[in-house]
């Protein structure tokens, strides 16, 4: 059986950005959205890549750029000017309180130290610290408890800028504040986890999906955990109900593609294949998908739209 489902748009940051351009986007602890925004000419800095055919990626941009962070509930924003991000690659979280963390993507480490790749801001922009996060950054969520969930790609599992023993290796860890490391994952069945490709830090538990093998882990407050078998490949973001799990994402021509199973006894079952829709009828093709408990995320040009799993029929 197949459906389609139209996503609501819960807001468009076009009413407020300016000549500004987005250049990361996700969803905080208080469930607002969270985007870092900076001027035309300062994008290209952002993301340029250095070496032969641009194939490496820095931690770093050559120079500091000015930022603005906003935090929008769809009713409301707040505004945080950033005078000076040294990040490449970067990624937001905005916290209950309203401090801003930004992170870059990589991180080097030489000479036995690591780089400082975060930085936490006041709601008015004043730096307050700096941490350091590791490599090969995949996600950045906050719990509402002020916990850091970070999760990583290959690069900082095993190992590169310099890192022998990556500070991602577990693949998922969970940092404090001050950037002190809380936990770090073990796969409960041993399969190790070599690249996470989708987290969500819910209220009631931290849920995620990686590769080898794609296997769905929940991890209760108490950090026990638990698994289901899931042959559902690639997907980059996950939602979960009492009763099921979203899958949204996948390989190539898969990058589209969302899928609804049960939450079995020890596996995924009762596999659903839905299309999803933007308020217009287009199919939600390209875009930032981020999962927080029930609620799929989907940034597209400058609109947020939502679909929450708790509103599916029962099959």
């Amino acid at each position: 059986m197949h459906a389609s489902i139209t996503l609501t748009q819960q807001g468009d940051f076009a009413e407020f950005l300016g000549d500004l351009r987005i250049i990361a986007s996700s969803i905080g602890p208080e469930r607002s959205a969270c985007v870092l925004a900076v001027e035309a000419a300062d994008v290209e800095g952002v993301f340029a890549r250095e070496g032969p055919h641009g194939g490496f990626t820095p931690s770093r941009t050559r120079r500091p750029y000015k930022a603005v962070a906003f935090r929008y509930d769809g009713l409301s924003v707040h505004r945080t000017e950033l005078p000076e991000v040294p990040y490449a690659f970067p990624l937001i979280q905005i916290l209950g309180t309203g401090h801003v963390l930004v992170a870059g993507s990589r991180c080097g480490y030489s000479k036995g130290r690591a780089e400082l790749n975060a930085s936490v801001y006041t709601p008015e922009g004043k730096l307050t610290h700096q941490l350091t996060l590791g490599d090969g950054i995949q996600d950045i969520q906050a719990a509402r408890n002020g916990e850091i969930w970070v999760s990583y790609f290959d690069e900082g599992v095993f190992g590169n800028h310099g890192w022998t023993e990556p500070l991602g290796a577990p693949g998922l860890v969970c940092f404090g504040l001050e950037g002190q490391v809380l936990w770090n994952f073990t796969a409960p069945d041993g399969e190790a986890m070599a690249d996470c490709y989708a987290l969500n830090v819910a209220d009631d538990a931290t849920w995620a999906c990686y590769y080898t093998g794609f296997p769905v882990v929940r991890i209760a407050p108490d950090r026990t955990t638990r698994t289901w078998k899931n042959p559902v490949t690639g997907a980059s973001a996950l939602t979960v109900s009492r009763s099921h799990v979203l899958h949204f994402g996948g390989y190539q021509e898969q990058q589209s593609r969302c899928t609804v199973q049960r939450l079995g006894a020890g596996a995924l079952t009762a596999p659903r294949e839905l299309t999803l829709l933007l308020p217009t009828g287009e199919p939600l093709t390209a875009s930032t998908a981020v999962g927080r408990d029930s609620i799929l995320h989907a940034f597209v040009g400058t609109g947020w739209y939502q679909f929450d799993l708790n509103e599916l029929p029962v099959w």
